[in-house]
């Protein structure tokens, strides 16, 4: 993929489908700022909409009635999942609402109890899309050479030193007008297009196909940009 097909793909907006129609469920349901905070703590959790939904509306906490995608399985084990919804407190929205930047709010998010960096990065790029926040971006990432988005970054640009992954993710940011977690997001996408395991428009299929059967099928899919 050549940089200008990345930026077209990631303005496409496939990779970051599920974090604009969160924001778009905040708007239909006309949620409090609060209530949007949990139902992206909710989603953080499970990286499952439905679920998230039902946890928010239906008040639904038992674990076996839930769908947990990909790593988020382990929220099931070992007590994570009560400790989790433990943590989920108004103090947590207030600090973030305090943050001017995307360094610091990520700073936050991973004092968290179990929000590593790909979990950070998925919950603040669904703030992001909510609250639209005034935020400075100036995180930089690590460049971890097993990371799918060193990966998806490496393969555009050809180059690993982290000079030239720096210069492209400030290029990226002013390119697609969009933050640093937004774009992390789609270059972990290159990355899984290069191992033949995603498509362009993997990620708007999965979602719908998550939706399909449950009683949130028609608001999510009437939500889903």
């Amino acid at each position: 993929m050549t940089y200008a097909e990345y930026i077209a793909y990631h303005r496409r907006g496939d990779a970051g489908v599920e974090e604009r129609t969160i924001a778009a469920l905040c708007r239909r349901l006309r949620l409090s700022r609060w209530d949007a905070f949990r139902l992206v703590y909710f989603y953080s959790m499970t990286y499952h909409i439905p679920s998230a939904l039902s946890m928010l509306v239906d008040k639904e906490r038992a674990v076996p009635n839930l769908k947990f995608r990909t790593d988020r399985r382990y929220v099931r084990c070992n007590g994570a999942f009560p400790k989790l919804l433990e943590g989920l407190v108004p103090e947590k929205h207030e600090r973030l609402s305090a943050t001017r930047s995307t360094s610091s709010a990520y700073e936050e998010v991973r004092s968290w109890f179990f929000f590593g960096r790909y979990a950070a990065f998925l919950f603040l790029e669904c703030w992001a899309n909510v609250a639209r926040p005034n935020w400075v971006d100036d995180i930089r990432f690590g460049w971890e050479p097993d990371e799918n988005y060193t990966k998806g970054a490496v393969s555009i640009i050809g180059s690993s030193a982290r000079q030239a992954l720096d210069d492209f993710l400030d290029c990226a940011r002013a390119d697609t007008q969009d933050n640093a977690f937004a774009i992390e997001t789609s270059l972990c996408a290159v990355a899984k297009f290069e191992k033949g395991t995603r498509w362009d428009g993997f990620y708007t299929e999965r979602m719908l196909q998550d939706a399909a059967g449950t009683k949130w099928q028609q608001l999510v899919y009437e939500c889903a940009s």
